[in-house]
């Protein structure tokens, strides 16, 4: 999925119907600022809007993720390619967020071992590695974090009602 060519084929076909980004983004209840986000590439339609925007499109959900119209034996391979693609975003922030449990979980754990030990060098560097490592997971979960806040945001933004 390219959100580029989303965007150019969102504005396409919008053309192609006669609408205007104010009259189109009415009709699915999101400013004509959503549309234009959509059509340069900057942002997707939410989950929610898929439909109703390929309603008013005339096209498929399949057509817009692939950005192109398809024919019958297209279709099913692009569906399953577009299946796949989402799947693996999902293994993805799951893998990541895996990283980050082990990180903050083992520095916890070395740091809490260290609290029962006696006093000694090999405790003051055991407690640094500790905190290293968790210091490790919570800059990557700060990572995870804007990521996922970034989806939200996007989300909202696209979901957003014109008010009158």
């Amino acid at each position: 999925m390219n959100q580029n060519q989303i965007g150019k084929f969102i504005a396409e076909l919008r053309k192609e119907r006669g609408l205007t980004q104010i009259e189109l983004g009415s009709k699915i209840g999101v400013t004509n600022k959503t549309i234009s986000r959509w059509e340069n590439g900057n942002y997707m339609p939410d989950l929610s809007l898929i439909m109703p925007l390929c309603i008013e499109l005339g096209i498929s959900a399949n057509e817009l993720l692939c950005a192109q119209r398809l024919s019958d034996s297209e279709f099913k391979m692009k569906a399953d390619d577009n299946l796949l693609e989402a799947i693996q975003q999902i293994k993805n922030l799951k893998h990541e967020k895996t990283i980050i449990d082990f990180f903050t979980g083992g520095g916890t754990g070395i740091v809490l071992s260290c609290i029962f030990s006696p006093p000694s060098i090999r405790k003051t560097f055991s407690l640094l590695i500790g905190i290293s490592i968790i210091g490790i997971g919570w800059y990557r979960k700060a990572k995870f974090d804007r990521l996922i806040l970034q989806y939200l945001v996007i989300c909202n933004e696209n979901t957003s009602v014109k008010t009158t």
